[in-house]
C-alpha cells in the first residue's frame, strides 16, 4: 500500500499489559517515564537520596545496577528503607555478563532486566561461521543459562526486559546478521522465543542504539517482525548514550519521539550524562509535546505497520539552488529563505533560496503556472493533505524539470510522507524539503517528526525562514547533528553513568566538550565503563573508557591503543592521541 492511501488516523500498537510491581505497560495504560541510578548500588545513603528525588520529580520506575553479589546482598536493604520512607516505585535490576545475579534479584524487585548480547555470550570481535547445527547448539546452550531465571521469574511474579543494544551485540549474532538493526532483532526475538517456549510472556522489550536512526529502524523492524509471529510484548524506547544538555535532549526525541509518533512504544527513558532527575522533565515534556501534536493535527496517514523501512535514501533528481545542489547523491542541506536582504551567510547554511524563484500554490492554475515558469514549489500541509496533488503533478510532470518541493507548516511528518508517496507513484523524482516554522526552536516533538522522516530517507533539506532566529538556526543544525546527516562540530557519544561508572562521567564529559567541541565531524566516545563501550562507540574515532578505580583506558575506532591510564592525565592523553591521527585543529 502506498502512503497516500493509508487511513486517516493514528494507531498506537496494540500490545498486552505487562505488570511490573504496581505500574502497568503496554495495552491503554500511559506511557510510562522511567529513569536509572547514577549512584553505586552498595552506596545506600545515596541510593536513597537519588530515589527520594526520583520520586520527587515524579518517575515511574528506577532502574539500578547490579553488577556483583554484593549489589544483590544490597537490594533487600533498599528495599526495607524505601518501605520505611513508603516509597513503593518498581525497582529493575540492570543485569550484565553474569546470569546468576539475575536469578538471585528476582527476590527483591520488580524487574529484571537482561542484555543478550552478555548474559551468555561473549564480545571479543571474533570472526567466525557457524554452520546451522552449530548456530542451533549455541541457541540450545543459552536456553540452559536462561532456564533457572524463568524459574525464578515465575515464582516471584516479575516482569523481565530483554534490553538489545547495538554497541553489545555478540560476536554469534554479528558474525551471521551484523551489526545492523536486523542483527538487533533477532539478538532479542532468539531470546524471547526461549521465554515463550516455557510459557513466560511478562516481557518488554527495547532496541537502543546511540545513532537515533539505527534504533528507529530496529524498533520498526522489530514491531514487524513481532506480529509475524504473534507477539505483542511493549516496547520501551530509549537512545542510548544521547549525551548531555540541547545535543542530548534533542538526540533523544530524534529517535523516541519518532516512534511514539507512529504508535510504537509504551515506556520511555530520555538517557542524559546529567543527574539522573533531569531526565524525567526531559521526558516528560516531549510526551507532553506529542501529546499537543495528536490534539491538533487533523492528518495521521500512518499506522507503524505501513511505514517504508529505507535501506536508502529515496530516488531524486538533483536541483540547483544558487550554486548549490540539493537532492539526488548530495549530502543533507540546510538552506535559508532571502529575498535579497542577507549580507553574510550564517554558519551552516549551505545556501541562500531566492523567495523569488519560489511560488506558493493552492491550486491547479497555480500549480501549472509554477511549472512553466520553472518555480521551486511551496505547499502547505492542509493543501498536502487536501489538495489533488497526483492530478497536479500528472498535469505539470512533462513541463517542469525536476524543481525543489517545500512542505510549510507545523507538522511536517505525515504531508512530507504523503507527498512523496504520490511523487513516488507518479515517476516524479523531484527533492522534497521542509520550511521551518518560525516557533520550532527546541520543540522535542518536531524533533522527532524530523528524525523519522531523515530516518526514512524521505526528506533532502531543511529550509529556516527568512526572519529565522539564531535559535532556530541552532535547533536546525543540532537535529541534523544529532541524526548524523550532517556534522557541524564533534560528535559525542556520552553514557548517562550508572552504578558500574569508574569515573565522573558529567565532569569528564564537559571537559573533554570544552577541548574538543569545535573538531567538526570527529566522533569521540565517553564510556563510564566496558559494558557497551567499546561496541556503543563503534564508529567513533575516538575512545574515552572507564577501566577500573581511576583508570582509564583510551581507543582510536575499536583498538584499545592506551590502557589504565590515570584519571587526572587521561584528557590530555586523548588530546595527543587526536593529534597524532591529524584530526586536531586549533580552536
Amino acid at each position: 500500500m502506498s502512503l497516500f492511501n493509508i487511513p486517516l488516523f493514528y494507531q498506537r500498537r496494540s500490545t498486552r499489559v505487562v505488570q511490573v510491581g504496581n505500574v502497568g505497560v503496554g495495552g491503554t495504560e500511559p506511557l510510562r517515564i522511567q529513569s536509572m541510578l547514577t549512584s553505586d548500588t552498595c552506596d545506600l545513603v545515596s541510593v536513597m537520596a537519588e530515589i527520594e528525588a526520583l520520586s520527587r520529580t515524579p518517575c515511574e520506575m528506577i532502574r539500578l545496577t547490579v553488577p556483583n553479589h554484593k549489589a544483590v546482598e544490597a537490594l533487600p536493604e533498599i528495599r526495607h528503607r524505601m518501605r520505611d520512607a513508603g516509597l513503593e516505585i518498581p525497582l529493575i535490576a540492570d543485569i550484565h555478563f553474569n546470569p546468576q545475579l539475575a536469578v538471585n534479584s528476582c527476590e527483591f524487585v520488580e524487574k529484571i532486566r537482561i542484555n543478550p548480547g552478555n548474559y551468555a555470550d561473549s564480545k571479543r570481535f571474533m570472526i567466525r561461521e557457524y554452520t546451522e547445527q552449530q548456530y542451533q547448539e549455541e541457541l540450545n546452550r543459552i536456553e540452559q543459562k536462561i532456564k533457572p531465571l524463568i524459574t525464578q521469574l515465575k515464582k516471584y511474579q516479575r516482569a523481565l526486559r530483554i534490553g538489545t543494544n547495538h554497541g553489545s551485540l555478540s560476536d554469534r549474532v554479528i558474525n551471521r546478521y551484523g551489526d545492523t538493526p536486523e542483527g538487533m532483532v533477532e539478538s532479542a526475538l532468539e531470546f524471547i522465543r526461549i521465554f515463550r517456549k516455557y510459557d513466560y510472556h511478562d516481557i518488554i522489550i527495547s532496541m537502543k542504539s546511540s545513532n537515533p536512526l539505527v534504533m528507529a529502524q530496529a524498533y520498526r523492524l522489530l514491531a514487524l517482525r513481532m506480529d509475524e509471529e504473534g507477539m505483542d510484548y511493549p516496547l520501551h524506547l530509549g537512545v542510548t548514550e544521547a549525551g548531555n544538555g540541547l545535543d542530548g535532549r534533542i538526540k533523544s526525541a530524534a529517535g523516541i519521539a519518532s516512534l511514539l509518533c507512529d504508535g510504537l512504544g509504551d515506556t520511555i527513558r530520555v538517557s542524559l550524562t546529567e543527574p539522573s532527575v533531569q531526565e524525567i522533565p526531559a521526558a516528560r515534556e516531549i510526551l507532553e509535546q506529542l501529546r499537543r501534536f495528536q490534539q491538533n493535527t487533523v492528518f495521521w496517514p500512518g499506522v507503524y505497520k505501513q511505514i517504508p523501512l529505507r535501506s536508502e535514501r529515496r530516488v531524486t533528481e538533483s536541483v540547483t539552488i544558487s550554486e548549490t545542489g540539493v537532492g539526488g547523491d548530495q549530502t543533507f542541506r540546510l538552506l535559508k529563505l532571502d529575498s535579497g536582504t542577507s549580507a553574510v551567510m550564517e554558519e551552516g547554511i549551505d545556501a541562500l533560496l531566492p523567495v523569488g524563484q519560489c511560488q506558493q500554490v493552492t491550486s491547479l492554475e497555480e500549480w501549472q503556472q509554477a511549472c512553466s515558469l520553472g518555480k521551486n514549489i511551496v505547499l502547505s500541509e492542509q493543501i498536502v493533505r487536501d489538495g489533488d496533488l497526483a492530478g497536479w503533478i500528472k498535469s505539470g510532470k512533462n513541463s517542469l524539470s525536476p524543481r525543489l518541493i517545500l512542505v510549510q507548516g507545523e507538522h511536517p511528518l505525515y504531508p512530507v510522507r504523503r507527498l512523496t508517496g504520490i511523487l513516488d507513484s507518479a515517476g516524479a523524482r523531484w527533492p522534497v524539503g521542509f520550511v521551518l516554522p518560525e516557533n520550532a526552536a527546541f520543540r522535542w516533538a518536531l524533533a522527532g517528526e524530523l528524525g523519522a522522516l531523515i530516518s526514512e530517507n524521505t526528506l533532502d533539506c531543511l529550509v529556516c525562514p527568512e526572519s529565522g532566529s539564531a535559535e532556530l538556526l541552532l535547533f536546525a543544525r543540532v537535529v541534523l547533528q544529532a541524526t548524523r546527516v550532517r556534522l557541524f562540530k564533534a560528535d559525542f557519544i556520552s553514557c548517562p553513568s550508572c552504578g558500574r561508572t569508574f569515573f565522573d562521567l558529567q565532569q569528564t564529559t564537559e571537559a573533554i566538550k570544552l577541548r574538543t567541541a569545535h573538531l567538526k565531524g570527529v566522533k569521540i566516545g565517553i564510556m563510564g565503563c566496558v559494558v557497551n563501550g567499546p561496541g556503543e562507540m563503534a564508529d567513533a574515532d575516538f575512545g574515552y573508557v572507564g577501566s577500573g578505580e581511576g583508570r582509564i583506558s583510551l581507543y582510536h575506532g575499536q583498538e584499545c591503543v592506551r590502557r589504565n591510564i590515570p584519571e587526572k592525565e587521561a584528557v590530555e592523553h586523548l588530546i595527543e592521541l587526536i593529534k597524532q591521527h591529524g584530526k586536531w585543529v586549533d580552536p
